[in-house]
């Protein structure tokens, strides 16, 4: 045989041993992590969260989301209502999130992917604290990974990291955990606005009837007029989906507000709100209650109205009846879906009250532009 034949069955006896060897490896290795949740149990323990911390850079404590009597609320800022549909996505996005692969295990590498412990003060990712389940919950989170959502984590003591099938939401400024709804008035809704702000005329917007298109202003100096018929018609929406920026306790604004505006609904709720600027953010506090008079004064007589088509009802079925036996009421109609129920305006008010009450709010500026609007930036220039 010769020395070429030799070495090309060398070569085919180490391909097959390396061939051999890898078949082995597959054959002989665990299961694949892939499928492996990353908190097993934590699915079934949701209902046992009691609180949510996330701890920065440095082991300073950032966040605290935790559950009352009176549900969920954001500690850092006096325990005002927390943006539960926020903290559920997180929450359960821990519970679904499984590992697609294993990481380095190595300390001196954990700051490529974000997952040093958070008591150095240079660390890049933060840690997600939860209580209540059994296992307890403390996940350094640190980088996205390139292309699809995954992330990488490593659960606090242990020294493997790992890449995650989900994005966990890691943003620690408590005024991102607050729930951004302050109140919601619709256009259709709004009867009339009155307005103060400091150095200008007070005055009044109105519509006489739910049919007006526009808002009409009293209160205009003698000789001035609108610069337009729909200058003021910004009062219809100034409290329609208000939210807030941040907030802080009434007692922590010590100022005199600088403007003042009441506004009123067909329906009867009133709005009385006052609002201050400084350090270029605006803010505005407000209470909310019911007027009975002019909620009856524009409601809409509907029941009155079908009291008053019954008898000429009655006597169409009873002709119709006369024709034949059996022959369907002339004033049958198919079934109609079912209409929403009343707004309870006296219930909506109190309500409202109830979580606005003793608190400011930061809000945009177009919203409070919109709210109190002096009266010089309605005239004809």
């Amino acid at each position: 045989m010769t020395s070429r034949k030799l070495s090309v069955l060398a070569i085919v006896a180490v391909i097959a041993v390396l061939a051999g060897l890898w078949l082995a490896g597959r054959q002989t290795s665990p299961p694949a992590t892939e499928s492996a949740a990353l908190y097993p149990d934590l699915k079934s323990e949701l209902a046992s969260v009691t609180a949510v911390r996330i701890v920065k850079a440095g082991g300073a404590p950032a966040l605290e989301v935790k559950r009352g009597d009176n549900g969920w609320t954001v500690a850092e800022r006096h325990n005002y209502p927390a943006d539960e549909a926020k903290l559920r996505k997180l929450v359960t996005g821990l519970a679904d999130a499984k590992v697609l692969e294993e990481k380095t295990s190595n300390p001196e590498s954990y700051k490529a992917l974000g997952v040093e412990d958070v008591s150095d003060a240079a660390a890049g990712g933060v840690q997600i604290e939860i209580d209540g389940p059994k296992q307890p919950i403390k996940l350094i989170v640190g980088k996205q990974a390139q292309g699809a959502q995954s992330q990488y984590v490593r659960r606090a003591g242990e020294p493997k990291s790992w890449l995650i099938n989900k994005s966990i939401d890691t943003s620690s400024s408590a005024d991102q955990w607050l729930r951004k709804e302050v109140i919601d008035v619709s256009a259709d809704r709004v009867q009339s606005a009155e307005v103060t702000v400091e150095k200008s005329k007070p005055y009044s917007a109105t519509k006489k009837t739910r049919a007006d298109a526009d808002f009409t202003v009293e209160g205009l100096p003698k000789g001035k007029e609108l610069s337009s018929p729909s200058a003021a018609d910004n009062f219809a929406t100034a409290l329609a989906g208000l939210t807030l920026s941040d907030v802080k306790p009434a007692s922590e604004v010590p100022d005199a507000p600088s403007a003042r505006a009441t506004i009123k609904t067909f329906d009867g709720l009133v709005a009385e709100l006052t609002g201050w600027k400084k350090d270029d953010k605006h803010y505005v506090a407000l209470k909310t209650s019911f007027d009975a008079a002019l909620a009856d004064k524009f409601k809409v007589a509907t029941a009155d109205t079908e009291k008053k088509d019954a008898p000429a009802a009655d006597a169409a079925n009873d002709a119709a009846n006369k024709e034949g036996e059996g022959t369907p009421p002339a004033t049958d109609k198919p079934a109609e879906a079912a209409k929403p129920a009343a707004r309870n305006v006296e219930e909506e008010a109190a309500k409202a009250n109830a979580q606005v009450n003793g608190w400011v709010y930061e809000i945009p500026a177009y919203k409070y532009d919109a709210i109190f609007k002096p009266l010089d930036e309605l005239i004809k220039k």
